[in-house]
């Protein structure tokens, strides 16, 4: 084989990785969150949106459910209409087990690598020490950050930072 040839492979094989790594998950093909029928074909419960939800928002009162928290820039604090959701979540957890779930916190492309992820981890743990109040064990909870590595959004603008700084809620296994 030439050496032009490995080249186009090579840029196949990474093209075909991006792909594959900008999909979305969990949710549709174009990124936006579940329907009730896809999340409970997942084995998820049924959602119950709020009125007041803003786009890219997925919070619900049912459990259990794939849920994303929106932060506000440079904070950690959880906003308290995610209080209910938070709390239906842990009720589900604390009488199931066997369930486990992950924390990903994410933030936005501004500021460093470092202070990025240390904000990420701050945001999954704000969410987790909610749910530890609330009774769950500490067993059932992975806080994992990746700061600004993994957009949900990838534009420069305010709309799109604001929906990357957040803690994606996500059941992982049930026993």
């Amino acid at each position: 084989m030439k050496a032009g040839s490995f080249y186009k492979l090579g840029l196949l094989l990474a093209g075909t990785v991006l792909v594959a790594a900008c999909s979305k998950s969990p949710g549709s093909a174009d990124g936006a969150p579940m329907s009730d029928a896809e999340a409970t074909a997942q084995g998820l419960g049924k959602a119950t949106h709020f009125a007041g939800q803003e786009e890219g928002e997925s919070y619900t009162t049912r459990a259990p459910h794939n849920q994303v928290y929106l932060f506000s820039y440079d904070d950690s604090t959880l906003a308290s209409k995610y209080l209910p959701s938070v709390n239906a979540q842990a009720d589900y957890l604390r009488t199931h087990a066997g369930a486990r779930v992950m924390l990903a916190g994410h933030t936005d492309e501004r500021g460093s690598r470092e202070y990025n992820v240390a904000l990420g981890e701050r945001r999954a743990n704000t969410v987790a020490d909610i749910l530890k109040m609330a009774g769950v064990k500490r067993q059932q909870i992975r806080v994992v950050s990746y700061g600004k590595e993994r957009p949900a959004y990838f534009g420069h603008d305010a709309a799109s930072h604001a929906h990357n700084r957040r803690v994606e809620f996500t059941y992982e296994a049930t026993r």
